[in-house]
């Protein structure tokens, strides 16, 4: 594939193509494709991606979640995600990819934008009680996914096929925590709040909106 049509692919998939969404597979199964590969994942990777850009979220703030100060590398992401999520991979890769930004050129030492979130927030993030720091990464990205959606213009079709979308990832999601549960797996013990990843219930804000 040429440069050229790499970037007109790049392209119709960030600002208007919407392709029809395979369903996930079973969650005890093996995955034929990453999350990388996946249209969905990537929307919402780059919605995320945006999201921390354009409100500046502090660099304390992405650590709290992601997990920096957890030394076991599995175990970062159980701080605010469900395991195996692919959706909760590609929200966990871009606050990755967002900490590792470089410096602007000749910006004084500025490597964002917006003035980053509220110490409240920041707080919550940090929570040890599982509901309160999921809930605040939640309340953050969420609008970013809401704010991509709206700035794509997606059809209503468009619209109504991608919640369909998120709602085979939000049974996926349940049906992984519940295994993690069932397996005893400490992190999720007393995550009885929810039953998917934060990326996932999205689509209860897609219903919210009337779409």
């Amino acid at each position: 594939m040429g440069m050229k049509t790499k970037l007109l692919a790049f392209t119709f998939l960030c600002f208007g193509g919407w392709p029809a969404y395979p369903a996930p597979e079973n969650p005890t199964s093996k995955r034929s494709v990453a999350w990388q590969n996946d249209e969905l994942c990537q929307f919402v990777f780059f919605a995320v991606l945006e999201g921390l850009y354009r409100d500046g979220v502090q660099n304390e703030a992405v650590d709290a979640v992601i997990g920096e100060t957890i030394k076991n590398k599995e175990d970062k992401m159980k701080r605010h995600f469900v395991f195996r999520c692919e959706l909760c991979h590609a929200t966990y890769e871009a606050f990755r990819v967002y900490r590792a930004r470089p410096l602007f050129t000749n910006a004084k030492g500025a490597s964002t934008f917006g003035k980053g979130i509220s110490p409240e927030v920041l707080k919550k993030l940090s929570s040890t009680e599982a509901r309160t720091r999921v809930y605040a990464m939640g309340k953050l990205i969420r609008p970013w996914i809401m704010h991509r959606i709206e700035e794509t213009r997606k059809t209503a079709e468009e619209k109504t096929a991608m919640k369909k979308a998120f709602m085979k990832y939000v049974q996926e999601g349940s049906d992984l925590l519940s295994a993690h549960k069932k397996a005893r797996d400490g992190f999720y013990l007393n995550w009885s709040f929810y039953g998917s990843c934060q990326a996932c219930e999205a689509a209860k804000d897609l219903g919210k909106a009337g779409f």
